[in-house]
């Protein structure tokens, strides 16, 4: 543990690093609250001291700015991390008194010499961790894709307009009029609201396991009839029914409305904006409800 003096030029500093290694730092630069370090060639198993020969070498990479091999120095910010060890101070040579860096590494952390342990992988595993990289790119990515809804309409006032569809008249259009007409008095960011909350229950839907329940084109790996759209719209029919009828089938699949579509209900949002601004809806949600939208929903497919 760091004691409580005040970091100084010069102090080197222990840091954990994975397979119960250590590395070790060197704080070369202070302004204000921010630190210039040089990430040292240390790496063992060993807690290293003060006269552990890598301490005083700093680690050569190549530099993320111009691709030539450099020490690697770096700024950090904030207050030390309560892991990192004090080993000792050493003054600076000529080199790191003249020693600068652009490099902005953020806060202050325990992993601030994880890069001798990266170019340790690089160097005895190139394959295993050149595959290792990719797989954490491939989740951050995923995890950066997954939809967000936008703000959306309260659920009493979506509830309502959805429960306007009238049943007992013929022909789609008939059956929304009334939902339409009332969805019009909305202001335009409102009726942008219920669009996104549509976009959204649609979303939550868009899942395997629904797909698989939809009746005679169920979704299935080995049958080449399935068709997104129409699992969309089956997803529509299930909104259209209603606030119970949705939230139970949202938590048990098997419950999915069968061979049932309610195409209209996509162009609620649209009608009522044309009929209240008389021009065209252009409004881009968050949550995208055309089918595989949902990266978590499809996971063992996609």
């Amino acid at each position: 543990m760091n004691s409580k003096r005040a970091v100084q030029v010069g102090d080197i500093y222990a840091s954990p690093l994975p397979l119960n290694n250590y590395g070790a730092v060197k704080v070369v630069k202070i302004i204000d609250n921010s630190y210039l370090i040089g990430i040292t060639s240390y790496m063992d198993g060993q807690m290293p001291t003060i006269d552990s020969k890598k301490v005083h070498q700093t680690l050569v990479t190549e530099s993320i700015i111009d691709d030539a091999e450099k020490p690697l120095y770096e700024w950090v910010d904030g207050k030390l991390p309560k892991e990192l060890i004090f080993i000792g101070n050493t003054p600076l040579t000529e080199d790191e008194q003249r020693i600068d860096s652009n490099i902005y590494a953020a806060g202050w952390s325990k992993d601030c010499a994880i890069q001798v342990y990266f170019e340790w992988r690089r160097q005895t595993d190139p394959e295993g961790f050149a595959l290792e990289i990719q797989k954490e790119d491939e989740a951050l990515a995923l995890k950066n894709s997954i939809s967000k809804p936008k703000k959306m309409l309260d659920e009493k006032s979506f509830w309502r307009i959805i429960s306007l569809l009238d049943w007992g008249k013929e022909g789609e259009e008939a059956i929304v009029e009334a939902a339409v007409k009332e969805l019009s008095t909305f202001t335009a960011w409102k009726i942008r609201h219920f669009e996104e909350t549509l976009s959204y229950k649609l979303f939550l839907l868009d899942t395997e396991e629904h797909a698989k329940e939809i009746g005679e084109y169920s979704f299935s790996q080995q049958d080449q009839h399935f068709s997104p759209d129409l699992f969309l719209y089956a997803r529509c029919a299930v909104v259209a029914h209603g606030k119970e009828v949705f939230e139970d089938i949202v938590s048990n699949p098997s419950k999915m409305l069968k061979d049932t579509e309610f195409e209209i209900l996509l162009s609620l949002s649209s009608e009522a904006y044309y009929v209240k601004k008389g021009k065209e809806f252009e409004y881009e949600s968050g949550c995208s409800y055309e089918t595989f939208s949902n990266k978590e929903g499809w996971s063992n497919t996609l």
